[in-house]
């Protein structure tokens, strides 16, 4: 494009930045930039979409989901400026950025240049998640593994519920569901921010959200955000692992697709509106579960020909009193795999279906409920909870529900 004396000041930016030694034979890079600064001027947002096709000579039926090269060219971009302005750069007024979350470049004087990156919070939140759940399972398996701790009662090995889960030679992943985040660019606070919106939590809602706010030029983020019930759960399953000498390997539910549950065992806990992929899973089961807004919902089924609903509730005036209710389904796989899942629409049913699950006591008073409601406890089922008590901390669980179920509801992976 042609460039006006407007531009005069951006333009020698740009030019000294491309004669620079870090762009020295990078063509490919230069154009890269150029095209931006063009997008600039243009008054135009650059979508991923677009330097694929344009710079980099992709085909137009490039997907930004399978082919990440536009977020590797831009990461090196950044990189390249940053070793610019760390060496023959590092006296300019103004500085040409590239802030993380999107593809506009900004021309930024230096009394406020310094303030736009914040590297350490950024590289902490990648790895925190990580490291708090992995020095809880150190904990315990210290504290499992150490003779002196005498207070850690395990599961026995012919438990009826677990007895078979791991008997089949398959590796086991607990699945945790996480929720979506994106960034998007707040003009007012001339920075990115970071959000989890707990009505844009699919690739489908994050996609209407983006075409409805363009402006805001959202992005979605490479890594979800962990529940905050997932240490206690975490805490518990480790012990269940530990008895039975099993590694815990952990996933998350935005990172697997269908066939990550094929010759794998799985055990699933998360709430139902984070099951995604796993939710398939769920196609053959007597219920009918619909998720309400904010950690709220509702679970039918039929019971003596007679439709029964059972439904969350809270009340924040009396001491934040919760009702939630969770689902506790033990399901075959089409190759002898084994399933558990515990789901639920909010943190209550989630830890107190762990806990009931993987603590002896609470395992062998759950065993007895079931068999005074089946005569025996069935090698898969479907089971509800009512769980009632405070924010976090429930105090009572009643089963609602019970199904045994038999290899007919086995789901079948598609090909």
């Amino acid at each position: 494009m042609e460039y006006t004396d407007k531009n005069k000041k951006e333009i020698s930016i740009l030019e000294k930045i491309l004669n620079s030694k870090p762009f020295e034979g990078k063509e490919i890079y230069k154009e890269l930039l150029k095209y931006l600064v063009d997008k600039y001027f243009q008054g135009e947002t650059p979508k991923e979409i677009t330097i694929a096709i344009d710079v980099l000579k992709q085909d137009t039926d490039f997907n930004p989901s399978e082919n990440p090269i536009v977020r590797v060219h831009m990461h090196k971009l950044r990189k390249m400026l940053e070793q610019y302005y760390q060496n023959e750069g590092k006296n300019d007024e103004v500085k040409l950025k590239i802030p993380k979350g999107h593809y506009q470049v900004q021309f930024i004087s230096g009394e406020t240049s310094g303030k736009t990156t914040k590297k350490p919070v950024d590289k902490l939140w990648l790895i925190l998640p990580i490291a708090i759940l992995t020095i809880y399972s150190g904990i315990i398996s210290y504290m499992f593994f150490n003779r002196s701790y005498v207070n850690f009662p395990g599961i026995v090995q012919s438990d009826p519920i677990w007895d078979h889960f791991f008997a089949n030679g398959y590796p086991t992943s607990v699945v945790i569901g996480d929720f979506l985040v994106f960034h998007e660019w707040d003009r007012e606070l001339n920075k990115t921010r970071r959000i989890q919106d707990y009505d844009i939590n699919t690739v489908e809602e994050f996609n209407s959200y983006m075409e409805a706010h363009k402006e805001r030029q959202p992005e979605k983020w490479v890594l979800g955000e962990i529940p905050h019930n997932s240490l206690y759960n975490i805490l518990d399953l480790h012990r269940l692992f530990l008895s039975y000498k099993e590694k815990l390997h952990i996933a998350f539910s935005s990172e697997i697709d269908i066939h990550f549950i094929k010759n794998r065992n799985i055990i699933y806990i998360g709430e139902f509106k984070n099951l995604r992929a796993l939710s398939n899973l769920l196609s053959g089961i007597p219920l009918e579960i619909k998720t309400l807004p904010w950690w709220h919902g509702e679970i039918s089924y039929t019971k003596d020909d007679t439709s029964v609903t059972l439904k969350t509730f809270h009340d924040w005036s009396i001491s934040r009193y919760v009702v939630d209710i969770g689902m506790v389904a033990k399901l075959p796989g089409e190759n002898n795999e084994n399933y558990f899942l515990f789901a639920g629409f909010g943190y209550n049913s989630q830890i107190k279906m762990t806990e009931l699950f993987t603590q002896s006591k609470s395992l062998k008073s759950i065993e007895k409920q079931i068999i005074e409601l089946n005569k025996k406890i069935p090698e898969h089922f479907i089971l509800l909870l009512e769980v009632k008590g405070f924010d976090r901390a429930s105090t009572h669980a009643e089963i609602k529900y019970f199904k045994p179920l038999d290899k007919t509801s086995v789901f079948t992976i598609p090909k």
